[in-house]
């Protein structure tokens, strides 16, 4: 019996080396499954919340709406417009934020310069357009009158 239980012991102790090979294994391929992604996503949440300014878009939580009223990083608290009606938040309630001044710088400044090409080029199809119609009109109008003088002949 002695036999047996040594051999079985011996067989447990490279075992055991095995258990805990397989179990550090197990460690490393769930820190790279979930806890390094978790990490990223956080310090990327807290580089926006550090870059959020007054005058950017946010939305909470809550699915609330705005833009960035105030800011007060001393407390944690952001105050929200949402179209006129201001709302104090935790800083940590925002869930997403995007720049709104030069979203709306872009956008605008893009739409007139079109405005102005189009205004532009409106007058310049106008002109041609405009001269067309008078050289047809004078033709139109002799003949409108013809075509009266024969009927009330």
């Amino acid at each position: 019996m002695n036999i047996l239980t040594l051999g079985a012991a011996g067989t447990g102790a490279g075992g055991s080396m095995g258990l805990i090979i397989f179990v550090v294994i197990m460690f490393v391929g769930m820190y790279f499954l979930s806890i390094r992604p978790q990490k990223k996503q956080q310090q990327k949440r807290q580089e926006m919340l550090k870059g959020m300014q007054k005058g950017d878009k946010v939305v909470t939580l809550g699915g609330i709406k705005g833009v960035v009223n105030n800011i007060d990083r001393e407390k944690k608290e952001v105050v929200v417009d949402c179209d006129g009606i201001y709302l104090t938040f935790d800083l940590n309630f925002i869930r997403r934020a995007e720049s709104g001044a030069t979203t709306d710088a872009v956008k605008p400044a893009a739409k007139s310069d079109k405005a102005d090409d189009a205004k532009e080029e409106a007058p310049k199809a106008e002109d041609t357009a405009d001269k067309a119609a008078e050289s047809e009109e004078p033709r139109a109008a002799d003949d409108a009158k013809d075509d009266t003088k024969e009927e009330t002949k």
